[in-house]
């Protein structure tokens, strides 16, 4: 598991809301509805859209969901190694990427700005 992923579920252990409705995924979701039917979205979208892992990621893994839409947050998960992995937000394809955990934060930090500016 990515590092900066597994600090942020030790701290906070999944986010409401992290963006109007996009959750993040706490420990308690892995077993959950939501959770399997975003790895479902995950398998149907890696059916039609060839998404970019990069080397010795084998599968994504979801780690947060929109609870009204198609948007899913996944991170390349690499076989029995625990280092930094980028960020893909996925709505029936790649919508944005981010380098690590930490920039992916920091993005929705900026958007829920960028939110906030637009409603003043």
């Amino acid at each position: 598991m990515d590092p900066e992923y597994a600090d942020f579920l030790l701290h906070a252990d999944g986010w409401s809301a992290t963006l109007q409705d996009i959750d993040l995924f706490g420990t308690a979701d892995f077993s959950g509805v939501a959770y399997a039917e975003a790895e479902e979205l995950v398998r149907v979208i890696e059916d039609e859209v060839e998404i970019e892992r990069g080397a010795d990621f084998t599968r994504l893994i979801p780690i947060g969901a929109s609870r009204t839409d198609i948007d899913i947050i996944v991170m390349p998960c690499a076989k029995g190694l625990s280092r930094s992995a980028p960020v893909i937000w996925l709505a029936g394809g790649e919508v944005e990427r981010y380098r690590t955990f930490s920039d992916f934060f920091r993005g929705m930090i900026a958007e829920n700005h960028a939110e906030a500016d637009s409603m003043a």
